[in-house]
């Protein structure tokens, strides 16, 4: 199953909302959780307060302690000084008898609504002596109740209801204005995201279209400039990268120009020799014996050439030895002397008498000598000197011919040379 892509933005305002979410339902939770604790540990001490206060209203003479007058002329309790609690909700009080009926209440109250609160004390069944905190709704509010027996009347209980119905209505009104700050912070979220988006998709399409530009072929460098560090660095990187492989393309395209020239030259030789053996003007022996050497030539080139396809990144090490030089460049000389006597081209020595010892790559210097040699008959007139030397500033090998071609071979006289310090090995 092929796995769903998403854009940045959409990642990011998906998590910045489900943050705020997470946010969101953590603050409800927390509010209501308080807020609900707070309301009911005020209500329920508020209840305590009064049911404790009922323990001096003990008298049979309920006028020689209460001043407000009941709707039977009867007084109730004096409390006023504890009806109200830190929420500002005052207490009512009220009398029943055991059939639920409201038998006396502060007459400044028409009775509707305690009488609401006692039917719905009746449908619950509520035990009034020593209910306690007793949650009941009516139709137009609700109330936390607890109640005890008269200590005066038999039969009678005093029942106190605390009106909670304005703080429930604040929680909600709470509530609401909490739920349109977090859809403003949705949409606030919203357009940050848009913002943080952009600031990341576009950097990073410049750098996508910078690096199929650099699929193509084109390893020209960018100036690429953004505002996040990362960013910076990883154009940087890219402009490393494309610099590296432009020089590894240039490095390629010349390393293949000299294959094709290298491996021309040994075939010219083979071409040389087998003509000078049909044509009866060579030994045959002779002939037969560089033939197979440039061959041999051959099947190293392409051992080489199949070797550098199968590397991934760095050569292995070269196999050097200790050799003198002057016999490489003997060998190299007489593998081109066939292709020299058909152009009518006279090569010469010119070495040290002394051995000129030197360790190196004998397969990379005879291609280097062969190719300067082959170049040097190619433009020579008459005469072709190949020269060694080895000296305090080091080992020179020069190929100089009297064609004067200084297009071909920089310097006067058509000369060209290779350099080598004393005992460091070839590159």
């Amino acid at each position: 199953m092929k796995e769903r892509k998403h854009h940045i933005g959409s990642r990011i305002f998906l998590q910045q909302l489900a943050l705020l979410a997470a946010v969101s339902a953590c603050i409800f939770l927390a509010f209501n959780l308080f807020f609900i604790h707070y309301i009911n540990a005020d209500v329920r001490n508020q209840l305590d307060t009064i049911s404790a206060a009922m323990n001096d209203y003990v008298t049979e003479d309920r006028g020689s302690t209460g001043v407000r007058t009941g709707i039977d002329g009867a007084p109730l309790p004096n409390l006023t000084h504890i009806l109200k609690n830190q929420i500002r909700t005052e207490a009512e009080i009220f009398n029943m008898d055991d059939a639920y009926t409201v038998t006396d209440y502060d007459k400044s109250d028409d009775g509707t609504e305690l009488s609401a609160v006692a039917s719905s004390l009746r449908k619950a069944a509520v035990n009034l002596d020593g209910a306690k905190y007793v949650h009941v709704k009516t139709a137009s509010g609700e109330y936390y109740v607890s109640s005890i027996a008269d200590p005066v009347l038999d039969g009678r209980y005093m029942v106190f209801a605390v009106n909670v119905t304005g703080a429930r209505a604040l929680g909600r009104v709470i509530n609401t204005a909490l739920a349109v700050i977090m859809a403003a912070a949705m949409l606030i979220s919203l357009a940050v995201s848009a913002a943080i988006t952009r600031t990341v998709t576009e950097p990073v399409k410049a750098l996508s279209a910078f690096a199929e530009d650099i699929g193509r072929g084109d390893f020209q460098r960018r100036d690429l400039k953004f505002r996040d560090t990362e960013f910076c660095e990883l154009a940087d990187s890219m402009n490393k990268s494309a610099e590296k492989l432009d020089e590894f393309d240039k490095d390629q395209r010349n390393f293949f120009q000299n294959v094709s020239h290298e491996l021309r030259t040994p075939l010219m030789s083979i071409r040389c020799y087998s003509e000078g053996i049909c044509c009866g003007v060579m030994d045959p022996v002779k002939s037969g014996a560089v033939i197979i050497s440039e061959t041999d030539r051959l099947s190293r080139m392409v051992e080489d050439l199949l070797y550098l396809s199968r590397m991934d990144r760095e050569s292995a090490p070269e196999k050097t030895q200790t050799n003198d030089l002057r016999e490489t460049a003997a060998v190299c000389a007489d593998e081109l002397a066939a292709l020299a006597k058909q152009n009518g081209i006279r090569i010469d020595y010119d070495f040290d008498e002394q051995p000129v010892l030197f360790t190196y790559n004998e397969n990379q210097i005879s291609r280097a000598i062969s190719n300067l040699l082959a170049n040097a008959l190619r433009y020579a007139a008459a005469q072709v000197t190949l020269s060694c030397h080895a000296g305090e500033s080091g080992i020179q090998i020069s190929v100089t011919d009297d064609g004067g071609s200084v297009t071909a071979y920089p310097g006067p006289g058509g000369r060209f040379e290779l350099h080598f310090p004393q005992n460091t090995p070839a590159s």
